[in-house]
């Protein structure tokens, strides 16, 4: 493991760009979504929530709240992992970095193309 990794992605977008100036023609200028962070405020409106009704007497819902917030919580350090190490699905369960699986198949179809 002596090789060094560095990070050659794309710097992230800067959303307080004009509408008018997309960087290329296809691309829209809007904001995207960002699910991640859209996951990490549910799940503490929920943690909140259920503390909201266990005060209130209503331990049954609390507990139902709290096991949706431990949901979105759980969904949002996995997209945050998947998204850290930009994984690629590859199979039924395996991720695997995008750098590895593009050099695998740039080297398949370079075999392929010579034979």
């Amino acid at each position: 493991m002596s090789e060094r990794r560095t990070d050659e992605r794309e710097p992230a977008e800067d959303f307080a760009e004009p509408p008018g100036a997309a960087r290329d023609e296809g691309v829209e200028s809007r904001p995207r979504f960002d699910f991640a962070r859209a996951l990490k405020v549910a799940a503490c409106a929920l943690f909140a929530a259920a503390g909201a009704l266990l005060i209130y007497g209503r331990p049954e819902a609390a507990f139902i709240v709290a096991g949706l917030g431990a949901s979105a919580w759980f969904l949002h350090v996995r997209n945050a992992l998947i998204s850290k190490h930009d994984l690629v699905k590859v199979g039924g369960r395996n991720w695997r970095p995008r750098r590895e699986v593009e050099r695998e198949t740039g080297e398949d179809d370079e075999d392929g193309d010579e034979g």
